[in-house]
């Protein structure tokens, strides 16, 4: 598999959250996807309205179902973003949120292919 398209993304811990349920997982990831584009507006709508308490909530919101997920590098923007608005500090979340956006796309295409649960 092309590295330049998979995800970060921790099968360990997803199993382990999912007590090995690959079908589980598969459903979490569905739900994830359907959720995304609507916290992403959210993060979007934030930064152009430098609204720091809605990027805060938006990023924490997104943080924690991918941390749940094992999407570790989603988390790890999504806390960078989250850590902005809490800081009221918003240089740079357009470059972490085109990062973000870039990752989820990766997202969806992995698991968009067959096997993916089996990596």
């Amino acid at each position: 598999m092309d590295n330049k398209i998979k995800p970060a993304f921790d099968m360990d811990h997803a199993l382990e959250v999912t007590d090995g349920d690959t079908e589980f997982l598969k459903e979490l990831i569905e739900i994830f996807n359907a959720d995304f584009p609507e916290r992403l507006e959210r993060i979007s709508m934030a930064i152009k309205e430098k609204d720091s308490n809605v990027l805060n909530e938006a990023g924490h919101a997104l943080k924690g179902s991918s941390g749940n997920l094992g999407l570790t590098r989603v988390y790890e923007l999504s806390w960078k973003l989250e850590k902005m608005g809490k800081a009221k500090n918003m240089e740079g979340a357009n470059k972490i949120f085109k990062q973000l956006k870039e990752e989820l796309e990766r997202v969806k295409n992995f698991v968009s292919q067959s096997g993916w649960e089996k990596t």
